[in-house]
């Protein structure tokens, strides 16, 4: 009897051990994220107008933010991940060494909403299990966010020759008017 006993234990004791362990909670297992996937974003970058790039070309904090954007944009959620601490380093410099003509409201906003982006992937960055597909709709948003800037400065960069030609309208009529 007690040999059976024994023998009874000793099953179910390896019986329990070749068990798959069940997913008890219920919960999805997160995907991890992949250096090798192909997934990119489908959002194509905006072009800055032919003015706003002759205005920008000697900032050298706006090309290095655009050069790192159009790399971010290629590439998949795992070197999102990798790199979003640059981002938020880059963002934060141009930010910080925006000059005169562009440190405007208008500009100063679309920035700060960058910014917010940009912390929000860093957020997801340093969660424990990365879920690839959430990366990739914050690293799309950010795309949105940077092409609304690419806007912003064009549409400065269009709205200083208006100025400047208001300016010599009131210089043409101003001795006589006043």
């Amino acid at each position: 009897m007690r040999l059976f006993f024994f023998l009874g234990i000793t099953l179910l004791c390896f019986g329990c051990q070749n068990e798959k362990p069940a997913n008890i909670q219920g919960k999805e297992t997160v995907p991890k994220l992949d250096s090798l996937s192909k997934e990119k974003i489908k959002l194509n970058l905006l072009k800055l107008s032919p003015e706003a790039e002759r205005s920008l070309e000697i900032f050298e904090d706006f090309q290095n933010l655009r050069s790192f954007i159009t790399v971010l944009r290629n590439e998949n959620a795992f070197y999102v991940n990798k790199h979003v601490d640059s981002i938020d380093l880059l963002v934060s410099t141009f930010k910080e060494n925006l000059s005169e003509d562009l440190n405007v409201n208008t500009i100063n906003s679309r920035i700060s909403v960058l910014s917010t982006e940009t912390g929000l992937l860093k957020l997801l960055s340093e969660k424990r299990n990365k879920d690839a597909d959430m990366v990739m709709e914050a690293n799309t948003r950010l795309i949105k966010a940077y092409n609304s800037l690419i806007i912003q400065l064009n549409e400065l960069s269009l709205a200083i020759p208006e100025n400047i030609e208001k300016e010599l309208l009131r210089e043409l009529e101003g001795p006589g008017t006043n």
